[in-house]
């Protein structure tokens, strides 16, 4: 991916790389869970995301800021759920390992 788009997509990409949950395998394609999240194409008529959200892989442009925020909008709440769920499991497995050692 040239520079030029990598700086267009400097800001998306700084948020998408705040989400512990994904994993950036190379320069703007991030995995989560071992699988393509999301990744980016430079096409004639623009930049496009394809993305893994609730109803399947979308594609979105995301050549401006506003396009941009849209795509983070229909992805925070995807991305922020797992997040916290993935908080969560880490917890519940200690706990259950806690219950598992004790001598009743």
């Amino acid at each position: 991916m040239k520079t030029s788009t990598l700086e267009i997509l400097a800001p998306l990409l700084q948020v998408l790389r705040g989400y512990s949950v994904l994993d950036e395998v190379r320069p703007a394609a991030f995995h989560l869970e071992g699988r393509d999240f999301i990744h980016f194409h430079e096409e004639p008529n623009g930049l496009f995301a394809d993305a893994l959200l609730a109803r399947g892989r979308v594609r979105m442009p995301v050549s401006t800021a506003a396009e941009q925020a849209e795509l983070l909008e229909r992805m925070e709440e995807k991305l922020s759920a797992l997040a916290t769920h993935k908080s969560g499991k880490r917890r519940k497995k200690r706990g259950k390992r806690d219950r598992e050692d004790r001598d009743w």
